[in-house]
C-alpha cells in the first residue's frame, strides 16, 4: 500500500486517504495532503498533536503551506505544545509559527492569536509595543512619530523597537480593532497593566488543563505510569481492571484520530506490530494507536521531555513501544494468537507497566549480584575491576529506569539503550548468572574473596580487571606450574605466544585449554565450573583475541597486552 502513486492517493475515498497518511514521513504526507482536492478537509481532521508533530518534522519555516489550512483549534494545541518551556512561555518559538502564517495576511494571523489565552498574545505583544492611555499624563507623545499608532481617542502604541514582526504585530492590532473592539481594548489593558509573572501563571494554568483535557496529565500523576506491578501477578492485576472494547470505534472521518504521529512504532517485526497488524480491523487499530497515543503523552510529560524537541519525542515514542511489545512478549509467551487475545484485554497503559515492571525486577535482582561483588549499590557507576561487557551492562541494569547494553546481543554496538523483548532480558540474567559465579570462582582456584575489603584495597586506584587476575593465573600454572595471579615477566611474553597459541590462525592451543579444564575441574565444585564456566571462557577469548592482533615472528611490545598482569625485568 505504501507504494501507491499520486494518482492512485487521489482517487481513495477520503476515510481511505486518512488511514493511508498513517505512519508516512512528513514531507510525503504533505505531498499527498497537497495533491488532494479535499487537502483542507485532511489537514483539519488531524488532531493538534498530530498535525504539530508534521509539521515540526517538516519545519516551522516550511510549514505554511499545510498550516494556512488549520482551524483555529489546531493551532491552539499546536503552541500549548511548541511555545513552552516547562512551565514559561516560550517566545521566540511562537514568534517562529507566527511568521509562518505570515503570508497568509493579517485576518490569518488575527483568527490564530485571537484563538489563544489573551495572558499569553498579552506576553507576546508587549515584546514590540508599549501602551499609552490618553487620560494618563504621559500620553503627551509626538503623534506624528512613525513609532506611534492610535486607533481610538483611548489609547496610543508606541513601538519600541526596530523589529521585522513589528508590521504584522501593527497589522494584528488593526485588524481586531475593526473586528472585536472589546478583544482590542482588553488586550491593550492587560499590556497596560498585567504583571508579567501572573500572566505567565494564568496562561500555564489554561494550558494545562486543556493538555490534561487532550490525556496529557499533571507531571506527578503522569508518574504512575512507571508504577511497578508484580508481573508475577499481571493476570489477577488485570481482572481488577474493566476490560477495553477494542472494536466500537465508530469510521468518522472528519474527527478521525488515525493519523496520531506519536503512535507510528515503525516496520520492525516485533510482536505487538505482528499482533496490532494481523489481529485487528482498522477500526481496533484505530483505538489502540490513540491508546498508546495517550500512554505515550503520560511518558512525555513524566520524564519532562519538551514537545518541541522532535528527537526526544521520537525516542519516547520508540520507548512506549519497546516496552509495550516486552510486556505483551511475556505475557503471551511469544505466540502470535496468544498476542492478539491478550492486546484484545489489556489496557495499553496496564502493558507499558508490565514491560517496566520486568525490567525493575532485573534491576532488583542486579543489586543482590552487586552485593555479591562487595560493590554498593548507591555507587554503580564506578566498578573498577569488572571486564566489559560486565560492567556496563550491570552498570545499566542499575539504572533507575534500567536501559540494555547493546553489546551483550552480539550486535557490535556499545550503546545503552531500552529492553524491547524478552530476548534483552535473557541475556541480561545470563549476564547476572556469570557474574553471580565470579567470587565462587576465584574462591575456589586462587583462594580469592573477591567481595572482601582487603581485595578491593588492594586493586584500588591499579586498573586491575578480574580477566586479568584469572588469565595470569592460569599462564604461571602454564609457564611455571604455579596456580597465582604474581605479574609476568615482560620479557617472556614471547615464551607466552609460543606456549600457548596455534599460528595460523592465532588461537589458543589446545593443550593450554585442556590445562585450564583440568584445573577447574580439580579445584572447583561441579555447580560452581557449570556456573563459571561462562565467564572463564570468556576471558580465554579475551586472551585469544589479544594475542591474535599480535603480529606474528615480532617482538611483542608490552604496552599493547592488555589481558595480564605484567612486570619489568
Amino acid at each position: 500500500m505504501a507504494t501507491r502513486t499520486e494518482s492512485e492517493f487521489i482517487n481513495l475515498p477520503f476515510q481511505e486517504k486518512l488511514d493511508f497518511l498513517y505512519g508516512l514521513p512528513a514531507r510525503r504526507k504533505r505531498d499527498l495532503i497537497l495533491s488532494a482536492p479535499e487537502a483542507e478537509r485532511l489537514v483539519q481532521s488531524f488532531t493538534p498533536e498530530s498535525l504539530f508533530y508534521t509539521l515540526k518534522e517538516i519545519g516551522s519555516a516550511d510549514a505554511g503551506d499545510l498550516l494556512s489550512m488549520a482551524i483555529p483549534e489546531q493551532v491552539k494545541g499546536l503552541v500549548d505544545l511548541d511555545c513552552w518551556d516547562k512551565d514559561r512561555p516560550n517566545l521566540a518559538r511562537m514568534r517562529e509559527w507566527i511568521e509562518a502564517m505570515a503570508e497568509d495576511g493579517r485576518k490569518r494571523i488575527a483568527d490564530a492569536l485571537v484563538n489563544l489565552d489573551l495572558e499569553l498574545v498579552t506576553l507576546f505583544i508587549r515584546q514590540f509595543i508599549k501602551v499609552h492611555r490618553l487620560d494618563e499624563a504621559e500620553a503627551a507623545l509626538d503623534l506624528a512619530s512613525s513609532s506611534v499608532v492610535q486607533f481610538d481617542e483611548h489609547y496610543v502604541i508606541e513601538f519600541t523597537g526596530a523589529d521585522s514582526l513589528a508590521q504584522l504585530v501593527q497589522e494584528f492590532l488593526e485588524e481586531v480593532f475593526e473586528r472585536d473592539y472589546n478583544y482590542y481594548a482588553s488586550l491593550l489593558e492587560e499590556i497596560y497593566w498585567g504583571v508579567d509573572a501572573e500572566l505567565e501563571e494564568q496562561a500555564f494554568a489554561a494550558r494545562r488543563a486543556r493538555l490534561s483535557d487532550r490525556g496529557f496529565p499533571d507531571y506527578f500523576d503522569a508518574q504512575d505510569v512507571f508504577t511497578y506491578l508484580d508481573p508475577h501477578h499481571f493476570r489477577e492485576i488485570r481482572t481488577q481492571h474493566v476490560a477495553p472494547n477494542r472494536d466500537d470505534l465508530p469510521i468518522d472521518g472528519d474527527q478521525s484520530s488515525i493519523d496520531v504521529a506519536l503512535t507510528a512504532p515503525g516496520g520492525d517485526d516485533s510482536l505487538f506490530n505482528a499482533a496490532l497488524m494481523a489481529g485487528f480491523a482498522m477500526q481496533g487499530k484505530r483505538q489502540l494507536r490513540s491508546e498508546m497515543a495517550m500512554v505515550t503523552n503520560q511518558v512525555l510529560v513524566a520524564r519532562s521531555i519538551d514537545f518541541g524537541d522532535p528527537e526526544a519525542v521520537r525516542t519516547a515514542v520508540e520507548m512506549t513501544h519497546h516496552y509495550l511489545n516486552l510486556g505483551l512478549e511475556n505475557l503471551a509467551g511469544g505466540d502470535l494468537h496468544t498476542a492478539i487475545d491478550d492486546l484484545r484485554g489489556t489496557h495499553l497503559k496496564l502493558l507499558f507497566r508490565l514491560g517496566i515492571s520486568l525490567t525493575i525486577d532485573l534491576r532488583t535482582r542486579a543489586q543482590e549480584s552487586l552485593k555479591r561483588l562487595g560493590l554498593s549499590a548507591e555507587r554503580s557507576t564506578e566498578l573498577p575491576y569488572l571486564d566489559s561487557p560486565y560492567a556496563e551492562g550491570l552498570a545499566g541494569f542499575l539504572q533507575l529506569l534500567p536501559r540494555f547494553h547493546a553489546a551483550l546481543d552480539r550486535g557490535g554496538s556499545v550503546e545503552l539503550r531500552d529492553f524491547s523483548s524478552m530476548r534483552d532480558l535473557h541475556l541480561g540474567y545470563a549476564l547476572l548468572d556469570r557474574i553471580d559465579a565470579v567470587p565462587g570462582v576465584f574462591r575456589g582456584l586462587l583462594g580469592l574473596e573477591v567481595a572482601a575489603p582487603a581485595f578491593r584495597a588492594a586493586v584500588a586506584g591499579r586498573d586491575i580487571k578480574l580477566s586479568q587476575i584469572l588469565l595470569t593465573a592460569l599462564v604461571n600454572l602454564a609457564l611455571d606450574r604455579r596456580l597465582t595471579p604474581a605479574p609476568i615477566a615482560a620479557s617472556r611474553l614471547g615464551a607466552v605466544r609460543a606456549l600457548l597459541t596455534e599460528p595460523v590462525p592465532a588461537r589458543l592451543g589446545d593443550g593450554f585449554r585442556d590445562l585450564v579444564a583440568r584445573t577447574l575441574e580439580a579445584r572447583l565444585a561441579p555447580e560452581v565450573r557449570r556456573h563459571g564456566a561462562d565467564f572463564v571462557n570468556s576471558c580465554l577469548n579475551l586472551f585469544e583475541e589479544e594475542y591474535a592482533e599480535l603480529e606474528a615472528g615480532r617482538p611483542i611490545d608490552p604496552r599493547f597486552v592488555r589481558s595480564l598482569l605484567l612486570r619489568q625485568d
